[in-house]
């Protein structure tokens, strides 16, 4: 999720209990999405500093980074979609696209480039149509807000989806350019987002005792994780690769898809069950989400292209200082001064300049 969403209009009925009273009523936001944002980019970063380190020889360290990937990108896109719903192409919508995804899509692809350029001695490369690292997210976002008009129009989108997610893999050139294969392969999640009511979002936030089922069945993925984690690789989370790529045969690479898709959909309604509903901790990462999200591999790159990792990074406690290093990043690039600073880099001020001003409604003169 990224902060590009705080700009929309909120749904006309509340999902949940009011903003605290010094919020304006006009600019509310509702700290319920941002909590769920707040913890989902905490998820984000700590998968990625296991990652960079490589903490996931050991059993746990490979059973968190399997637990991590098998729901937190599918509950993002999926955050994102129901945040698209009144999205019609207007030109100050494609305005924000420009801003928030596009121009910043770009920056940090020549930005990703550079860096590489100077740990690696590599020879500068200009490449724009092969996301580096996180930066898929944007491209894809993007692409899902441009067809969200289209998806609305069909009868029955998620059954459209989904069938897209199960048959694009078995095109055995399906990769990594303009990120097409998440963006068919993660369709379903933000489709999930965009066929969801606010009414229907309510039901499952008000149930009972949600926050204690929602922690059973997160703590059961990571029994699930931990007992499959040397049978299944954490790369068919990424939804990104076709079938081919894969070791397994069609028939039970398709089963595999249609297993990951559903451990997407009940890790998302898991993570929206646990999510308090009222301003806490979180909140503020939900609402920076973007300025996380862009910045952190700026960091951890370093560590990324290491040659020689750290040697501690093999034993079993190791994931534990690092979950820590993860969270403290989090919380580091949430802070207002970061958000301030880099706004330049993460929602540059362009979009006067690429999008035509919005024409006055017929009957109505030119001024505000």
């Amino acid at each position: 999720m990224t902060d590009a969403d705080s700009s929309r209009r909120r749904p006309p009925a509340p999902v949940h209990s009011a903003p605290p009273p010094s919020a304006p009523s006009t600019k509310a936001r509702d700290p319920f999405l941002d909590n769920a944002r707040g913890i989902l980019i905490a998820l984000v970063v700590v998968g990625h500093t296991l990652e960079c380190f490589e903490a996931i020889s050991e059993p746990f360290g490979e059973t968190l980074r399997i637990w991590i990937y098998s729901f937190h990108m599918p509950a993002f896109v999926a955050i994102s979609g129901y945040l698209s719903r009144s999205y019609r192409n207007e030109p100050r919508q494609v305005r924000r696209l420009l801003t928030a995804m596009l121009v910043p899509y770009v920056i940090f692809q020549l930005l990703h480039e550079l860096v590489k350029m100077l740990l690696l001695g590599h020879e500068y490369q200009l490449d724009l149509v092969t996301p580096a690292w996180t930066l898929w997210f944007l491209l894809a976002l993007l692409m899902w807000r441009l067809l969200t008009p289209v998806l609305r129009s069909l009868r029955h989108p998620l059954v459209f989806a989904v069938a897209l997610a199960v048959l694009m893999p078995l095109d055995p050139q399906l990769g990594e350019t303009f990120s097409l294969g998440r963006v068919f392969q993660m369709l379903p999640f933000f489709v999930l987002g965009l066929v969801t009511t606010p009414a229907l979002l309510t039901r499952i936030t008000s149930l009972p005792r949600r926050g204690l089922f929602g922690a059973v069945i997160l703590v059961g993925a990571m029994a699930v994780s931990f007992a499959t984690h040397q049978h299944l690789s954490v790369t068919r989370f990424f939804l990104r690769e076709s079938y081919a790529d894969g070791p397994y045969e069609t028939w039970l690479a398709i089963i595999v898809q249609l297993l990951v898709l559903a451990s997407g959909v009940i890790g998302t309604i898991a993570l929206l069950m646990i999510t308090p509903a009222g301003r806490t901790i979180w909140t503020a990462l939900g609402v920076r989400s973007l300025t996380i999200y862009l910045l952190h591999p700026m960091i951890l790159l370093p560590i990324r292209y290491l040659e020689e990792p750290f040697g501690w990074v093999d034993a079993w406690w190791a994931p534990f200082p690092l979950i820590v290093v993860g969270l403290a990043l989090t919380a580091l690039l949430s802070r207002k001064v970061v958000s301030t600073a880099t706004s330049w880099l993460t929602d540059p001020p362009v979009g006067d300049l690429l999008v035509r001003p919005e024409e006055p409604a017929p009957g109505r003169t030119g001024r505000s």
